[in-house]
C-alpha cells in the first residue's frame, strides 16, 4: 500500500464492526488492502474474544505496524447497536502504518450526554521519506451534537507542539462543524454516510502546520456503511 517516494498516502475508514448496513459480515482485511496507503487510522474496530482479528492479520501480512486503542471492553456488537451479534468483544480504534513510527500517545476526549462510549484519540508521529516528522491522529467523536466540543478539545490537547499534524476519521459533524478545530484546514469534501447513498460527509481529513494536499477524495463502497477517504500528503 506505499505511495510515491515524493509523498505519502492517508486513508481513513469507519469498520462499522466489520458488518455492512444490513448487518452482515464483509472482508476487513480485504477492505484494508483495496486502500493502498502508506498509513491507516481506522474506527470502529470490532476484535472478537478468542478469535483472530483481521486488522492485526492484514497489518502483519502488509508489513505494517498496528497499534489499537480500545474504547469498549467486554461489549458486544449488538449493544452498540450495530447488528444483532451478542458474542463478546471490543469495540475501538487502530492505526496501520508503513512509515517507521517514533510516538504514540492517546488522549481522552471524555464521555459525551447520551453516549455510551468515552471517546479518545490515537497520535501516531511517524517519519516521512523526506525524513519530517509527522502527527497523525485518529479520532471517532461522539454522535451526539456535542461531536464539535470534542474536536475542539482535541486541537487544544495538540497545540503544545509544532509538529505538522493530520486529524483522519469519522468526526461525526458535516465539514463546515470542523472549524471548532482552530488552525486547522479541511482537505477533502464529498459525501461519506451512507454508503449506499451519501447524504453528508461525516469523516474527514483536516490538516495543520507544514502538510502539503496533493489529492483528496471519497472512495467506493468497501463493505462499511461508511465511505472510505483518502488523500496524498507531503511535509514541507
Amino acid at each position: 500500500m506505499p505511495g510515491s517516494t515524493s509523498s505519502i498516502t492517508l486513508a481513513s475508514l469507519n469498520l462499522h464492526g466489520g458488518l455492512t448496513s444490513r448487518g452482515e459480515p464483509f472482508d476487513v482485511a480485504e477492505a484494508c488492502r483495496q486502500l493502498k496507503a502508506d498509513i491507516l487510522t481506522l474506527q470502529e474496530v470490532w476484535q472478537p474474544d478468542g478469535q483472530p482479528d483481521s486488522v492485526t492479520q492484514v497489518a502483519a501480512e502488509l508489513g505494517a505496524t498496528v497499534r489499537h486503542r480500545q474504547l469498549a471492553s467486554q461489549t458486544s456488537r449488538a449493544w452498540l447497536g450495530v447488528g444483532a451479534d451478542s458474542g463478546p468483544g471490543s469495540w475501538g480504534l487502530a492505526v496501520l502504518s508503513l512509515l517507521p513510527t517514533t510516538g504514540y500517545q492517546e488522549i481522552s476526549l471524555g464521555q459525551a450526554p447520551g453516549d455510551r462510549i468515552t471517546r479518545a484519540a490515537q497520535v501516531v508521529t511517524v517519519t516521512t521519506p523526506g525524513g519530517a516528522p509527522l502527527r497523525v491522529v485518529n479520532a471517532h467523536l461522539t454522535h451526539r451534537f456535542t461531536s464539535p466540543a470534542q474536536l475542539a478539545r482535541l486541537a487544544w490537547r495538540l497545540a503544545g507542539s509544532r509538529l505538522p499534524t493530520v486529524i483522519a476519521g469519522d468526526l461525526n459533524m458535516p465539514r463546515l462543524a470542523t472549524r471548532a478545530a482552530l488552525g486547522y484546514r479541511p482537505v477533502l469534501a464529498g459525501r461519506t454516510f451512507p454508503a449506499g447513498l451519501p447524504l453528508i460527509q461525516l469523516d474527514q481529513l483536516l490538516v495543520h502546520g507544514r502538510v502539503r494536499v496533493s489529492g483528496g477524495e471519497v472512495l467506493d463502497p468497501v463493505g462499511s456503511d461508511h465511505l472510505p477517504i483518502r488523500a496524498q500528503l507531503s511535509v514541507g
